[in-house]
């Protein structure tokens, strides 16, 4: 044993780690088999069940309740029967995961920068322990409330207070992902990545989106340049979070305007930045093509993709 490892009297859980429920997961490529032995062979009580969930089937067993539950998964046709090997830890909230999650940040560990769709919705934070198992801190007790993603929008437990939103300033191709859900030329791409700033938000330690301003050269202008937040998040104030952020960082900085472009096409984004306080600001033409660096045809709510329009927010 390390001469630095923590060790804890015998029978107690550590000061920092108070998980409501535990989880352990496994996939299986005879799944009705052996959920068939667990339930009518073993005799394990089923509290959960899930079909298309993320992508994934499962049976939960609750050993005996659902403080402590075994997690069986469809396996996928080719798939590594351990690719899906979990403990999860259930805590009380985000606060206590970042708590629970302390000593791992301390000796240098990060979490996966791609978890698992379901987890990444949830805002749990996934780690892998030394022989390349999952280890999952998640910010809700299952069997005490719904999942945070299945909960109303109005749901105090589900509010952007709990997105942690700073300044990034790490390798920004790590990023490159969410940046090309908002951006469909990898050319164009390529040309602004690095450049500006970028503000990413975080819910429990899960990166769920990201905004980019980029300076336009005009003095006291910047642009927001690329903005995403991950699909299964659409929808619950992510994006506005960022935006409000990022005015009021721009705000604080003495800017004196941002701007902002999006496709023509896409109505919802134009819906959304005038929500945010944005007004339009003009029409570039024929802005997405071959010749930009776009591929073609390109249909956005059965309109094809060809015009920029730009919008304009005074500070």
């Amino acid at each position: 044993m390390n001469d630095d490892a923590v060790t804890q009297p015998v029978g107690t859980w550590p000061a920092h780690l108070r998980p409501g429920a535990v989880r352990w997961a496994r996939s299986s490529s005879r799944y009705e088999d052996t959920i068939r032995f667990y339930r009518d062979v073993v005799g394990l009580p089923v509290v959960g069940e899930f079909t298309g969930s993320f992508g994934e089937d499962g049976t939960i067993f609750g050993l005996p309740d659902t403080g402590t539950q075994m997690e069986v998964v469809r396996g996928h046709d080719g798939e590594d029967p351990g690719a899906l090997d979990q403990l999860v830890l259930y805590l009380d909230d985000a606060e206590a995961v970042t708590v629970a999650t302390a000593p791992l940040r301390a000796r240098g560990l990060t979490p996966d920068a791609d978890p698992h769709p379901y987890w990444q919705a949830n805002g749990a934070v996934s780690y892998r322990d030394p022989d390349g198992r999952g280890l999952v801190y998640a910010p809700w007790v299952y069997g005490r409330g719904p999942d945070p993603v299945d909960r109303h929008p109005d749901d105090p437990a589900r509010t952007t207070a709990q997105l942690d939103i700073s300044e990034y300033v790490g390798d920004r191709s790590t990023l490159r992902p969410l940046f090309e859900l908002a951006e469909d030329s990898a050319t164009q791409l390529d040309g602004y990545l690095d450049a500006g700033r970028v503000l990413v938000a975080r819910r429990g330690g899960a990166l769920v989106g990201h905004l980019q301003l980029v300076p336009t050269g005009r003095a006291g202008e910047v642009e927001l340049k690329n903005m995403a937040v991950v699909p299964a998040m659409r929808g619950t104030g992510v994006g506005s979070a960022l935006v409000a952020t990022a005015l009021a960082r721009c705000k604080a900085d003495h800017l004196t305007g941002v701007v902002v472009a999006t496709a023509a096409a896409d109505v919802g984004n134009l819906r959304f930045y005038q929500r945010c306080g944005f007004r339009l600001a003009g029409v570039e033409r024929d802005a997405f093509t071959p010749e930009t660096g776009y591929p073609g045809p390109v249909v956005i709510d059965g309109i094809p993709l060809r015009d920029r329009v730009w919008l304009s927010q005074g500070l």
